[in-house]
Formats: structure tokens, C-alpha cells, sequence
């Protein structure tokens, strides 16, 4: 088998190049990553600062599939608005 035959184990798509909430701008992107005793894929949205420290995850529940994860990403992507809210309603 050679190793263009093997599945993904790690997604990551970008969500937005410059989200700015409360005067800090992040890179936003989608991780997507299978792991020992999980089915599917565990789903996290990672806000990194452009400059500085204060950047963080948020979980999301799982995904059954790449098909599910990237109709997730889809979403979130035109929902910049959702993106804040989900960062302020995990941080709090």
C-alpha cells in the first residue's frame, strides 16, 4: 500500500485570515484530529493572536467523518459573528 492510499488523520482549514474581538486580532482556523478510541474526528477552533499571548482553543462536539468536518468548516466560515460568540462564551 503506499502512502497516498492512507487516510488523513489531521484537517485543518482556515476560518478567517483577521477576526478582530475586543481590539485583538486572531487567526482563526479548524482542527480536525482522529485519535486512539475516538471515532470520528475530535474538532477544536483555534484562535492564535497575531501578535502577543491570549490565544486558545474551543472544543466542538465530534464529527462521524471529513465530509461532516468540512460542511463544519463551511459553516463557520461565513459566521464570523458565531466565531465571536463562540470564543466569548467559552472563555467566560
Amino acid at each position: 500500500m503506499s502512502k497516498f492510499a492512507k487516510g488523513k488523520s489531521w484537517i485543518e482549514q482556515r476560518l478567517a485570515d483577521d477576526l478582530e474581538i475586543d481590539g485583538v486580532h486572531y487567526i482563526v482556523n479548524l482542527v480536525a484530529r482522529k485519535g486512539t478510541g475516538v471515532q470520528g474526528y475530535r474538532v477544536t477552533v483555534d484562535y492564535i493572536p497575531h501578535e502577543g499571548e491570549g490565544g486558545g482553543a474551543r472544543e466542538l462536539p465530534q464529527a462521524a467523518s471529513t465530509a461532516d468536518v468540512h460542511r463544519l468548516s463551511r459553516e463557520l466560515s461565513g459566521d464570523l459573528a458565531g466565531l465571536v460568540t463562540l470564543w466569548r462564551g467559552s472563555a467566560a
